[in-house]
Formats: structure tokens, C-alpha cells, sequence
């Protein structure tokens, strides 16, 4: 009993075995946000009432429950831990995703959306959290890791997620997935959980910087600062281009009459990139500096994206545009949470990164609907070209802002004390 009991404690303390757990379930709730677009088609052929905006009104209530619900699950898992809401999580995205298909109806869609939302913040919070928990020397590793696992896992199930939706309808696609995400987020709850408090450090890495071991700014602490808003201003920029493109990639592919064949393809690779784009970069910003590594690659996405509309009329090059574009868009969430670990402090990280993580929430409001429908209408009365470019110069022109922003931030002395 004694060996049995020494062997769980070594399992459960292994901060590789909990990355691996987290990444698992970020992993199940990715098809919540990327696969999205793969049903998109098929709702608005089955439902003729429903407009374009309409329907990504529905995916913006999603990113809203997901990503306005940080502070709150993250402060419940600081307080309680994680497995009792990693396994209400779970219920919540087998109710809310499996049901979306059983609506007519914009509202009560938007509604069984948002409820996957709100059991996806809680895999989603909880996740980042341990990662920076676990490995408080190798943040950016960590967290770009556990990012990996939520903008990489769509690619794991895009091409069964196609196959539902053709053979069986958009209905049945969500119901068997909802399900299917719903067990496996129930097994990594009996596995994932944060560090020890008095252990959290030496569990992973002895050689934590000094400078996070000295102050923990709690959440209103942190709201006081006036680089939080710096920091959270330049989320917001680059989650407004992240918002609009994801959603909106199939029926920009569609409108430039990309062949299916070659947009499937597209989608695994620019979904993969997504997640490996979050590794890499998280893996340099822990060598160049973080503000450094943000602003050369919110620089370089924000010219991906103005270039988009220009090749998009050859497939080849449309889904390579894409595809890199992605690689640099998807390090944001590599980049966010390490640097509000860096200027913040660990203590509070789970809350005060779900205040910080509700810029997505903002982001996935402006980009889905209000330069959505600033596309469309300028796709209305000069062409999709002309709207799609609209829409892509607007998004390229805030990402370049945000990486600016980087600069500026890096001249911002920490708060003192962290």
C-alpha cells in the first residue's frame, strides 16, 4: 500500500503528466471555436431566415461566455482547485454544444452556444493556469504547450466533423461530438490539477525567477496599474483580427471558389499551424523577452492579413497565406498569460488572468459582427474583393497597433515589488 501510495503521489506531482492531461482537454473544447466554421454552411443552407451576422452573432456569444466567465472560474479554481469544474465543464459543453443543432432559432442557438462557452472557460482557465503553475521557469514553453492543445486540437477533428456533417447532417455532428469531448473532459478531471501551494515552484522548477516569487498583485491591485490596460488594450487589437478570420475563413474560401478538396487541407494545416505557431513563439519569447517576440509577430500578422484578399484568388496561395497567418496569430494566447504571470505574479494567476483573457471576449465581439458586416456591406455595393479586403486591412491595421504596443510596454517598468 505503502509503494502504491509513493507511485500516485509521483504520478500526481509529475508537471509533465499534468501538461499533458491539460492539453488533452484544451484539445476537446478547440472544436468549439475552429470547427465552428465547418457547420456554418449547412446551418444557413437548412435555415433560410438566417442572415450571415446572425449566425456569427452565435459564435461571438460563445467567445463572450467563454471568455467574460474567466474571472469567475478562475477565481473558483483558485479557491476550490480543479476537478469538481473540470467535471462541471464537461456537462456543460455535452448540453450546450450537443444541442445547438436542435434550434431553429437564433436566440435559443446563441444560448446553447454560450453554455458551451462557459464550460469551456473553465478548461480553458484552468488549463493555462497549471501549465504557469507547473513550469514558473520555461512560462512561455508552458503556456505556448497548453495554447498548442486548444488552437491545434480542431485539426484532430476536422476531417470527422466534415464527414458527420455530410453523412448524417450538421445536427448529428454536434450531438456526437458534444458527447464525445463530454467523457474525455471527464477523465482529465480526475488527473489535472494545480501544484501544492507549498510545493507549487519546487514541483516543476527550483530555478523560478526571483522577481515572480516577490509580489502577487491581487485582482484589484492589478486594475490599479496602468500598464494592466496597456496589456489589455493590445489583446483586445489582436483578438478583434483572430475573431473575424476564424469564423469567416470558409466563406471567404468560399467566395473565392476555393475547391472543397484543397480547403479541407487548408483547414488541418492552418488549425495545426494555429497550435504549433503558440510553441514556437512561446519557446522564443522565454529566450528574446516576451515584448520582443509580440511585437515582431504581431507585426508579421498583421501584414499576413492585409495580403490575404490579394492572393486569395489562387487556392495554392490562399492557403498558405492562411496557414502562416495563423502561425502567427494563435502565439497570442502564448504570449498573454506568461507576461500577466511576469508582471503579476502567481498567487492570483487563475483570476487575474480571467480578467485579462476577457480581451478576447471584446476582441470576439468587434470582429465576428462589426467588421463582419463593415465586409459585407462593402461586398454589397463593390464586390466580395473589395469587402473582403475592407475587412482584412481593418483587422491588419489593429494587429500592427497591438505589436506597437509591445514596444511601448517593454519600456514600462513592472509594478513594483513584482
Amino acid at each position: 500500500m505503502g509503494t502504491g501510495d509513493s507511485v500516485k503521489r509521483g504520478f500526481m506531482n509529475n508537471p509533465w503528466i499534468m501538461l499533458t492531461a491539460g492539453v488533452l482537454g484544451m484539445a476537446m473544447i478547440s472544436s468549439l471555436q475552429y470547427a465552428w466554421a465547418l457547420f456554418v454552411p449547412d446551418i444557413l443552407k437548412s435555415n433560410p431566415t438566417f442572415s450571415k451576422v446572425e449566425i456569427q452573432a452565435a459564435f461571438a456569444t460563445f467567445i463572450a461566455c467563454m471568455t467574460f466567465a474567466g474571472p469567475l472560474t478562475g477565481y473558483l479554481m483558485d479557491k476550490f482547485g480543479t476537478k469538481i469544474f473540470f467535471s462541471l465543464a464537461a456537462i456543460l459543453v455535452a448540453v450546450g454544444w450537443g444541442s445547438i443543432g436542435t434550434h431553429d432559432k437564433t436566440l435559443s442557438m446563441c444560448i446553447s452556444y454560450g453554455i458551451a462557452g462557459i464550460g469551456a472557460s473553465f478548461i480553458y482557465t484552468g488549463g493555462i493556469a497549471a501549465s504557469l503553475k507547473w513550469f514558473p521557469k520555461k512560462r512561455g514553453m508552458a503556456s505556448g504547450i497548453m495554447a498548442c492543445g486548444f488552437g491545434s486540437g480542431a485539426a484532430l477533428f476536422g476531417w470527422l466533423i466534415t464527414i458527420l456533417v455530410a453523412n448524417y447532417g450538421y445536427k448529428t455532428a454536434f450531438l456526437y461530438t458534444g458527447v464525445g469531448f463530454a467523457v474525455v473532459l471527464l477523465l482529465v478531471a480526475q488527473v489535472l490539477r494545480f501544484p501544492e501551494a507549498t510545493g507549487t515552484a519546487k514541483a516543476a522548477d527550483s530555478d523560478k525567477p526571483k522577481e515572480a516569487e516577490a509580489k502577487s498583485y491581487s485582482p484589484v491591485e492589478m486594475l490599479k496599474t496602468g500598464q494592466f490596460y496597456l496589456l489589455y488594450g493590445m489583446f483586445v487589437l489582436m483578438a478583434i483580427g483572430y475573431m473575424f478570420l476564424t469564423p469567416n475563413i470558409k466563406l471567404m474560401a468560399n467566395d473565392y471558389k476555393i475547391p472543397a478538396a484543397i480547403f479541407t487541407i487548408t483547414f488541418t494545416a492552418f488549425t495545426a499551424a494555429n497550435g504549433i505557431g503558440r510553441i514556437v513563439w512561446g519557446i522564443i519569447s522565454d529566450k528574446i523577452g516576451r515584448e520582443n517576440a509580440m511585437f515582431i509577430d504581431f507585426v508579421a500578422c498583421g501584414l499576413l492579413y492585409i495580403l490575404l484578399p490579394f492572393v486569395s484568388d489562387n487556392p495554392y496561395a490562399f492557403m498558405i497565406v492562411v496557414t502562416v497567418a495563423f502561425f502567427c496569430t494563435g502565439p497570442m494566447f502564448a504570449f498573454f498569460p506568461p507576461i500577466t504571470d511576469d508582471r503579476f505574479g502567481e498567487k492570483y494567476l487563475s483570476t487575474n488572468y480571467g480578467i485579462v483573457y476577457t480581451a478576447k471576449g471584446i476582441g470576439g465581439m468587434i470582429g465576428p459582427t462589426f467588421i463582419t458586416a463593415l465586409a459585407l456591406f462593402y461586398a454589397k455595393s463593390h464586390g466580395y474583393q473589395i469587402g473582403w479586403s475592407v475587412g482584412c486591412s481593418v483587422i491588419g491595421a489593429t494587429a500592427i497597433a497591438s505589436g506597437i504596443g509591445a514596444l511601448i510596454l517593454k519600456k514600462t517598468a513592472k509594478p513594483v515589488g513584482a
